[in-house]
């Protein structure tokens, strides 16, 4: 008799739509973590690569306008990069450098002491520098044309360090000894 009763508590309509409730929550749970779960874990990651994709887009966007824009200098300049070729040359051309100071008529160079050259073409694109040290003896109205006129020339210089001091073996008040490094540039 006790199996009839408990049969019947068993099989009631209300328990019958529970056990229909928490299967049907159950089947749904799991249709959920192995259905729709991947699909919006795919969605998501699929915003955050769009988000990222349209970050990198921008930023090759910006640079390939700088590009352009570096195309349009270097159109623009063409017929002038010879110019650039003369200023910053591929060697050290120790030869021209010194004639170019040597052309400079207003200034008497005593002397010109050329540092170490590195020979070897080195793989970077930097700026590699030659030194010489170079002492003369001019007035000094004569030492600033000299400059001016060493600016003037065509090959980049810069005068890295000049001394002046009154020349003890002149016996002019006006010749000044000047002590100088020039540094000239190339690739």
């Amino acid at each position: 008799m006790e199996k009839k009763r408990i049969n019947s508590k068993i099989f009631t309509e209300k328990t019958g739509d529970y056990t229909f409730v928490i299967l049907f929550f159950l089947i749904f749970s799991i249709f959920i973590f192995f259905a729709i779960r991947p699909s919006l874990t795919t969605a998501f990651a699929l915003r955050r690569e769009e988000e990222d994709l349209r970050r990198i887009d921008s930023i090759y966007e910006k640079k390939i306008v700088e590009i352009v824009s570096i195309q349009s200098q270097i159109e623009k300049n063409r017929g002038r990069l010879h110019i650039l070729d003369q200023a910053i040359p591929d060697g050290p051309e120790i030869n021209k450098v010194l004639n170019d100071l040597w052309d400079l008529k207003s200034f008497y160079i005593k002397k010109a002491n050329i540092d170490e050259v590195n020979l070897v073409q080195a793989d970077n694109n930097s700026f590699r520098q030659l030194k010489i040290a170079i002492e003369g003896v001019g007035s000094f109205e004569d030492s600033l044309k000299m400059l001016r006129d060493m600016f003037a020339q065509r090959r980049l210089k810069m005068v890295d360090k000049i001394v002046i001091s009154k020349d003890p073996e002149s016996t002019q008040s006006s010749r000044l000894k000047i002590n100088m490094v020039v540094e000239a540039y190339y690739l």
